[in-house]
This record gives C-alpha cells, sequence and structure tokens, in this order.
C-alpha cells in the first residue's frame, strides 16, 4: 500500500503548537463571522416563513424596530458605565 493526500491514519502527524497566533486569529475570525451569520440566517428564516409579501415586511418592521431597541439599551448602558 502507499502512502497517498489525504491518507488515514497519517503516518507522521504534524505537532500542533497550542500557542498558535495565526490559529487563534484565524477562531477570532471565525467566531466574528457567525457571531453576525447566525442571527442573519435565523432572521432570514423566519422572513421565508411568511405566507405573503405583506407578512414580509410586517416581520421586516418588527425586526427593524425589535434590534433598534436592543441598540438603544446598549448604548443606555454603554453610557452609563463609561
Amino acid at each position: 500500500m502507499t502512502d497517498r493526500p489525504g491518507q488515514w491514519p497519517v503516518p507522521n502527524p504534524a505537532d500542533v503548537d497550542d500557542t498558535d497566533e495565526q490559529g487563534e486569529r484565524h477562531l477570532a475570525l471565525v467566531k466574528a463571522r457567525a457571531a453576525f451569520a447566525v442571527p442573519m440566517d435565523s432572521i432570514r428564516a423566519h422572513l421565508e416563513e411568511q405566507p405573503s409579501v405583506l407578512a414580509v415586511r410586517r416581520a421586516e418592521r418588527q425586526w427593524k424596530a425589535q434590534i433598534g431597541a436592543a441598540a438603544d439599551q446598549a448604548v443606555e448602558r454603554l453610557k452609563r458605565t463609561g
């Protein structure tokens, strides 16, 4: 049997450095993307469940109002804490 790329088990696995700075940056980037993508996917799914154009627009207004209220709360919290 010959060694091929992607063969399992790997004959000589590479050592993983736990203090890999590039890996930490990548993980932080993935987390930041997920923090945006997951809620957006939920909103998108909710909008796609609506039965009519009017219902989609009504849900859109509700989402905007809720996001605006959350932003207002965050701003007030930041103003209080400095």
